[in-house]
């Protein structure tokens, strides 16, 4: 669930990112598509994390398989939300450190 929160928040943007750029032609036209395409690949992911989740919390006993109460999954965090929440501050900082220590200044300013 760690690696799979990292791919989350870093990872797909990347790739995506990394991707667009090799179909696009123009900045704006890759902008653009990126405001689309990360959220929509976060969002086609995560199910995924939460399957996982819930897969932890059947292994370790939390929930059982007979039961089909929704609201009781949901009640039982597990790790995940410890995994995003880390993962998310580790790709804020990583985005910090690139803007301030790594980026380039763009050519010109906006005003």
């Amino acid at each position: 669930m760690g690696v799979g929160s990292l791919v989350l928040w870093i990872g797909l943007p990347a790739g995506v990112l990394w991707a667009l750029s090799m179909l696009t032609e123009s900045s704006t036209q890759h902008f653009l598509l990126a405001l689309i395409a990360v959220p929509a690949a976060m969002v086609l992911f995560a199910p995924a994390l939460f399957w996982l989740n819930a897969l932890y919390l059947l292994v370790i006993g939390a929930l059982r398989p007979e039961e089909d109460d929704e609201d009781r999954r949901w009640r039982l965090g597990g790790p995940l939300e410890l995994f995003l929440y880390a993962s998310m501050a580790m790709a804020l900082a990583a985005l910090l450190a690139w803007i301030f220590f790594f980026g380039e200044r763009p050519p010109y300013t906006v005003w």
